[in-house]
C-alpha cells in the first residue's frame, strides 16, 4: 500500500449557509478560531488578511504548520475561498412582519400539501419541530392576543359594576399575560425569525425560483473547473455549512457536468458538509433537478464526500444519508461518509464547558476550534497536510 503524498497546497471554496453577514464576519471567525485552535494543539496557523478577488469573491491565505513540526518544516499552502452570494441572501431577508408572515404561510402550506414536511418529520423529528414552531406560535400569538383584549375590556366592565366576575376574568387576564411572555421568550430561543427566512427561502427556491442563484452556481462550478485544471494544487475542497450544503451539492454537480473526469484529473477533489439540511429541499417533489444534482454525486468514484452533523444540532440532518433520504442509489458503500464532530463531549469538561449554549452557536461551531485531542479539529481539515479522503481513511484525528 503505498502511502499518501501530503498537501503542500491547497484550495477551499466555503459556502455559507443563508446568513446575510459577508467575508469580513467569516474571516474574522476562521482567524480567531484558527488562532484559538493553535493554543489548543501546538499547530503553527497563520491566516492573511481578507483579499478581493473580482467583484465575486474574496480569499484569504492560510498557512498551517503541524503540531511538533521544526520551525523549518514548509507550512501547507492554502487559498481559502469566500464566493459571495449574501447579496442574495439580503434581498431574501424579509424586514416587515407582512412580508414573513405571507412567506411563512406560503411555505408552510407547500410544505403540507405536497408531504415534505411529514417526511422531514420522520427522517429528522426534531428539525421539522423547529422549522414547524413558527406556525405555532402564530396560531397561539393570535387567540392569546385576542383573550388578552377580551379579558382586559371584561375586566373593567366587572369592576365599573362591581359584578364577582372581576376575580376569574382577573386570573384569564394574567393567564394570557403569562402566555405572551412565553410566546416572546419562546420566539427568541427559537430563532424563529431566522428559521422564518431560511425555511421560506428553501420553499421559494422551488416554489418560484431565485434566478439571480443559478448564474452565482454555474460561476463557482466554472471557477472550481479552472482550478482543478490548473493543477497546482494538492487538494481542492468544497465546504457547504448548513444551506451552503445545498449549494455545495449544486456547484460540485454542475461542474462534475462541465468536465466529466475533473475528480481524476490529478488533484484531490474533496467535499465536506457540514450541519447539512440537503433533504429540506429533496424532499419537495418539485425539486426534481435537486435530486438529479445529488445522482450525479452519487456516481462519482473518484469524490470523497464527508458529512460532520452533530445529532446535539438542531438545525441540522445528523445521521441523515443525502443520497438515501432523496431517493438516490448510491453505487459504493460509504459515500458520503456520515460522521459526527462529538460536540457531546466537546462540551463536557474543563474551560471548553459551556453550561448553556444556543441552538444557533451550535449550529455555528462546526466552524469554531475544538478541544485538545479532539477528533473533530475544521482548521486541519482545511488547512492541514493530509487530504480529506486520508484523514477520513484514517479516522478524523488531528494533525
Amino acid at each position: 500500500m503505498t502511502s499518501p503524498s501530503p498537501v503542500r497546497r491547497r484550495h477551499v471554496f466555503y459556502l455559507s449557509g443563508f446568513d446575510p453577514n459577508g467575508p469580513p464576519r467569516y474571516h474574522r471567525l476562521y482567524r480567531d478560531g484558527a488562532e484559538r485552535q493553535a493554543a489548543c494543539t501546538g499547530a503553527a496557523i497563520a491566516v492573511g488578511p481578507r483579499t478581493r478577488d473580482g467583484a465575486d469573491a474574496v480569499t484569504w491565505d492560510v498557512r498551517y504548520r503541524p503540531p511538533g513540526a521544526a520551525d523549518d518544516h514548509a507550512p501547507v499552502a492554502t487559498t481559502y475561498r469566500f464566493p459571495r452570494w449574501d447579496d442574495i441572501v439580503r434581498a431574501h431577508w424579509w424586514r416587515g412582519l407582512g412580508p414573513q408572515l405571507a412567506d411563512l404561510l406560503a411555505t408552510t402550506w407547500q410544505y403540507l400539501r405536497t408531504g415534505a414536511l411529514w417526511k422531514t418529520y420522520r427522517q429528522r423529528p426534531v428539525m421539522a419541530t423547529i422549522v414547524f414552531m413558527p406556525v405555532v406560535l402564530l396560531a397561539l400569538f393570535f387567540p392569546g392576543l385576542a383573550l388578552g383584549l377580551w379579558a382586559t375590556v371584561a375586566l373593567i366592565e366587572a369592576w365599573q359594576s362591581d359584578t364577582p366576575l372581576a376575580a376569574p376574568v382577573a386570573g384569564v387576564t394574567a393567564t394570557g399575560a403569562l402566555a405572551l411572555l412565553w410566546l416572546r421568550s419562546a420566539r427568541r430561543s427559537w430563532h424563529a425569525q431566522w428559521i422564518l427566512r431560511s425555511y421560506g427561502f428553501i420553499g421559494r427556491m422551488e416554489r418560484e425560483g431565485v434566478p439571480a442563484l443559478d448564474p452565482v452556481l454555474d460561476r463557482i462550478a466554472a471557477d472550481l473547473c479552472r482550478q482543478v485544471r490548473d493543477g497546482g494544487d494538492d487538494e481542492v475542497l468544497v465546504v457547504g455549512h448548513s444551506l451552503g450544503s445545498v449549494l455545495a451539492v449544486s456547484v460540485l454537480a454542475r461542474a462534475l457536468r462541465q468536465d466529466p473526469d475533473l475528480a481524476r484529473r490529478g488533484t484531490a477533489l474533496g467535499l465536506l458538509t457540514l450541519g447539512h439540511c440537503t433533504p429540506s429541499l429533496s424532499n419537495l417533489p418539485s425539486a426534481r433537478r435537486f435530486r438529479d444534482e445529488l445522482a450525479t454525486l452519487a456516481q462519482a468514484s473518484d469524490l470523497c464526500w464527508v458529512d460532520f452533523s452533530d445529532p446535539l444540532d438542531a438545525y441540522g440532518f445528523a445521521g441523515v444519508d443525502p443520497f438515501a433520504a432523496a431517493g438516490v442509489a448510491a453505487p459504493r458503500p460509504g459515500h458520503p461518509q456520515m460522521r459526527s464532530p462529538g460536540f457531546g463531549q466537546l462540551f463536557s469538561a474543563g474551560r471548553w464547558r459551556r453550561p448553556r449554549i444556543g441552538r444557533h452557536d451550535l449550529h455555528a461551531q462546526y466552524l469554531c476550534a475544538s478541544a485538545p485531542g479532539h477528533a473533530y479539529d475544521y482548521f486541519a481539515i482545511t488547512a492541514g497536510p493530509k487530504t480529506l479522503a486520508d484523514r477520513m481513511a484514517r479516522g478524523p484525528q488531528a494533525g
